[in-house]
């Protein structure tokens, strides 16, 4: 039996006591559980409670060995736990950077890795490991830490990064790691519901993992306004005490399947109806534009910027900038920003001659009108800095070589 002295008064601890807990990660689109992240818990037998182990791991202040032999430990019995379920189920195992590196600085070899040691002891399936690189202050060597990533994926296991977004070196990680599944940070998560800022970033993270391949998986759910943050997001794997409480057992696949129906039933009919008012409203924008703009095809190149000024003031007042530019992005129109005090637009000369080809979104209206002869395009609210408000942008093909570029206010 392992006991080892702590540093707390001499207190011992005994191996008994500490004991793996399960919390399950529910897949979106089976609505089951797919997997459990292994937590450590210490049971306190004066008070009949299991205690965290968080702190433990993550004070940098603490002996080492003593931690290294709880970690195995535990890993060894959730592992034999696995086994003795007969479950296909997953198990997530953290696995800190720094701790990785100090333990494992020579004989890179697969062999001399306790998890695959344990995956081969017991008999487990390789594809049931997952290995989450947790949030740490990383000063090892990062050559070393891909080594080791790499002999874990050749292996065969999957690879997490853990809190990403609580930390400053979370892209490092991602370039250098490439990760199958990318853990979104609870804080991070709790901040976009209240602040656009977070949105967009948390934005970011989901269309980064998009890109990359990776499974988003939102952690930390409380909520049900939390779980539609992470299904708009893209997230299909969903980990929280909204779901349940890390436990000693593992749990029917299907517990929370009739729960998760709901969840995506009222998360399908809400969203829907958002891009239903979405698109209400952009052809309503579409509409008095048409309107404004009709007949201007005609338009001579002398007479066109003196008939667009003309017309500014018809405009519908949540349009905050407006211009025309070449087919080749070149402005050909002073620039027209909305002064909403006055209630009227101010003329920039100075803007003609910008290029904005360049920009996404004159690169699509432009290969859309070529491909499909499309005339709209709109593109997904973004945020202006300065006057802290959200806006999309609209181009209209006035004609085949004019491209009229609106600004117009989101917010309201």
């Amino acid at each position: 039996m392992f006991i080892t002295e702590t540093h707390k008064g001499g207190q011992f601890w005994n191996e008994s006591h500490f004991v793996p807990h399960f919390q399950p990660i529910v897949n979106a689109i089976n609505r089951s559980i797919s997997a459990y992240e292994v937590l450590g818990r210490q049971f306190d037998p004066d008070e009949n409670t299991y205690q965290s182990l968080g702190g433990l791991f993550h004070n940098r202040e603490q002996d080492m060995v003593p931690v290294y032999n709880i970690d195995r430990v535990l890993r060894e019995k959730a592992v034999k736990h696995l086994k003795d379920s007969g479950l296909r189920t997953k198990l997530f195992f953290n696995m800190m950077p720094n701790f990785l590196s100090r333990v494992h600085h020579t004989d890179l070899f697969a062999e001399n890795f306790h998890i695959i040691q344990l995956i081969e002891k017991y008999g487990i399936n390789r594809n049931q490991v997952v290995i989450e690189i947790t949030e740490d202050e990383f000063d090892g060597s990062i050559e070393r830490l891909i080594q080791i990533v790499q002999i874990f994926r050749d292996y065969g296991l999957k690879i997490a990064i853990d809190d990403l977004g609580s930390g400053f070196s979370n892209l490092e990680r991602i370039g250098y790691l490439h990760p199958d599944i990318m853990k979104v940070d609870i804080q991070i998560m709790r901040e976009s519901l209240n602040k656009n800022s977070f949105k967009q970033v948390l934005g970011a993270i989901s269309e980064m993992s998009q890109k990359l391949g990776s499974q988003l998986l939102f952690e930390g759910i409380e909520t049900e306004e939390e779980v539609n943050l992470a299904l708009s997001m893209g997230a299909n794997l969903l980990q929280g005490y909204y779901f349940s409480v890390p436990n000693p057992h593992f749990l029917n696949r299907s517990t929370f399947s009739e729960k998760m129906t709901t969840v995506l039933e009222n998360f399908s009919n809400h969203r829907s109806k958002e891009l239903i008012e979405k698109g209400i409203r952009e052809q309503n924008i579409i509409d008095k534009l048409n309107e404004v703009f009709n007949g201007f095809e005609e338009t001579s190149n002398e007479d066109f910027a003196f008939n667009f000024k003309k017309i500014v003031d018809s405009l519908p007042s949540n349009i905050l900038k407006i211009f025309v530019c070449d087919k080749d992005g070149y402005q050909i129109t002073p620039t027209y920003d909305l002064v909403k005090e006055a209630g009227e637009y101010q003329e920039k000369m100075n803007q003609i001659g910008n290029n904005y080809a360049w920009k996404p979104y004159f690169l699509k209206h432009k290969a859309e009108a070529d491909r499909f002869r499309k005339k709209w395009g709109v593109t997904y609210p973004l945020y202006d800095i300065r006057n802290q408000n959200q806006y999309v942008i609209f181009t209209f093909s006035l004609s085949e070589n004019r491209i009229l570029i609106a600004q117009v206010d989101w917010m309201e």
